[in-house]
Order: structure tokens, then sequence, then C-alpha cells
């Protein structure tokens, strides 16, 4: 019993003392944000011109390219930069860099990878000690090089982007979090996409 109680007692002490490496209320205000993310998901792609190839061809359409493509979305890493103007609101700006290679101009071409810088703000909510939800709204500015058959670029895609998640604050200075995803982009062509994954941030001060 004696040696449950120094336990206890010992455990107990840290946050008595006022121990910086526990969350507190405060926690992210004030705080850089360094954050790498990695998930996979699925998309759907429809073309606004029929000319254009998606990633699945169509033997029954006009030009031989699908008027809808759906598929898993080529595998990316998202770096994010963030800033904590609240305990509760961070400021941040993601760069999305495509790890595999999307579809080509041509069933048989090489794609890009995928380039997207995403400037938005996470809303953290029903907040206790070390666990909160949030949710992340971002504009997407969608840099990939896709070109069409005759080698001409098809521009800047601009859509919205929206994360949901669980975040778990290990310590002060970082954490890990669960996401799921939502992007819309309407410029280029219309596409949808859904994907999830893991998250880790680094925080200083």
């Amino acid at each position: 019993m004696r040696v449950l109680l120094v336990v206890a007692i010992l455990a107990a002490a840290p946050a008595a003392r006022g121990d910086d490496s526990l969350p507190g209320p405060e926690q992210h205000k004030g705080q850089l944000g360094v954050s790498l993310r990695l998930g996979t998901g699925i998309r759907g792609i429809a073309p606004f011109d029929s000319k254009e190839y998606c990633g699945k061809s169509d033997s029954t359409a006009a030009y031989g390219n699908a008027p809808v493509c759906t598929a898993r979305s080529p595998l990316a890493l998202d770096l994010e930069l963030g800033y904590g103007v609240t305990s509760a609101i961070d400021l941040l700006v993601e760069l999305k860099l495509g790890l595999e290679r999307d579809f080509g101009p041509t069933p048989n071409a090489d794609g890009p990878r995928v380039v997207q810088l995403a400037p938005g703000a996470r809303f953290f909510f029903s907040e206790a000690k070390r666990t909160k939800l949030f949710i992340q709204p971002e504009l997407v500015l969608d840099f990939t090089g896709y070109k069409n058959d005759t080698g001409g670029d098809l521009g800047t895609n601009i859509g919205a982007r929206s994360l949901e998640g669980f975040w778990i604050d290990l310590h002060r200075a970082y954490g890990l979090y669960f996401w799921a995803g939502q992007t819309i982009e309407v410029t280029k062509w219309f596409s949808f996409e859904l994907d999830a994954g893991i998250g880790f941030q680094g925080r200083y001060p």
C-alpha cells in the first residue's frame, strides 16, 4: 500500500510543480508549429472538355476518353507551417507534394506529381487536457503540371478543402492527430476527393 502511495505522489508531482511539458489551457497559443501529414484516399474527376484525358479510356466516348474517372488518389506528403493565434485557432499554410505520379495527357504517358498550396486555419473544440477535435478549412491552389494531348499546360486549378480530426497532445512541444478530408476543385475540371491519414506536429517554443 505504501509503495502505491509513493508512486501516486511521484506521478502527481510534475503537475503540482506546473511542469510545462504537460498540456495546458493556453496550449498552441503563440507557438510556431511544423506538421507532417500522410494519407491516402479516392478521387473522381469530370473534365469540362471531352477531349481531355482524366486517367481512364472509354471506347464508346467520342474522343475515347471517359467522361468521369474514379481511382485511388496518388500518395502525397503534406507539409504544414502554422501559428497559434489563440488557444483554439491556428493560422496555417500547407504544401502538398506528390510521392507518386498522377495520370498523363494520354493513357501511356507519364504524368506529373501533385503540387498544391493551401492557406487556411484550424479550429479546435471539445477540448480535454490532452485531446481535442478540430476542423480545418483551406483554399486550394493546385499547381500540378497537367497537360493536354498536344503538350499544352492546363493551368492552375482552384478549389477548397476541409479536414476534420482528432488531436492528441503528447507534450507541450509535439502531438499527433488522425484526420479525414474532402477536397473539391472546380476551375480546370470538377474533381472531388476523399482521403484520410495520420499527422505529427512539432511546436516551438
